[in-house]
């Protein structure tokens, strides 16, 4: 009986930290002097997502920072993290906020979605070009 209740606290204890959330504040890559010009072209710019099969463009949020993130590490940033949003590639992701939160995405999704960088004049890049 001891050995199952310890086997239960430990897997318990283990699936906590599998899925603890990210602290963005600690990986602002926009601190580090490699990343201040590209971060100085991103952050406080509008993010959009554009479906491009769909050619659908809807506004995701205020982009906040930029962070590294290691492939297969969760980004969710829920309380509650879904297990199956993970990181698809070591490297740059983007924080943004909206009204919902704090959330991060991919810099550079996979197709069909696309990534937009806007402007308040609604000058847009798509964020494959940034660098």
């Amino acid at each position: 009986m001891k050995k199952i209740l310890a086997i239960v606290v430990l897997s318990l204890l283990w699936s906590g930290n599998a899925y603890a959330k990210i602290d963005w504040q600690k990986r602002n890559l926009c601190e580090d002097t490699k990343y201040k010009i590209l971060c100085s072209k991103i952050v406080n710019k509008k993010l959009f997502g554009l479906n491009t099969i769909a050619n659908f463009k809807f506004e995701k949020g205020i982009i906040i920072s930029l962070i590294k993130v290691k492939k297969g590490e969760n980004i969710s940033l829920l309380n509650n993290p879904d297990p199956s949003y993970v990181a698809k590639y070591t490297g740059e992701y983007i924080v943004y906020k909206n009204v919902e939160g704090e959330f991060i995405t991919e810099f550079k999704p996979s197709k069909p979605m696309e990534h937009l960088i806007c402007d308040k004049a609604n000058n847009c890049l798509n964020a494959k070009k940034i660098k």
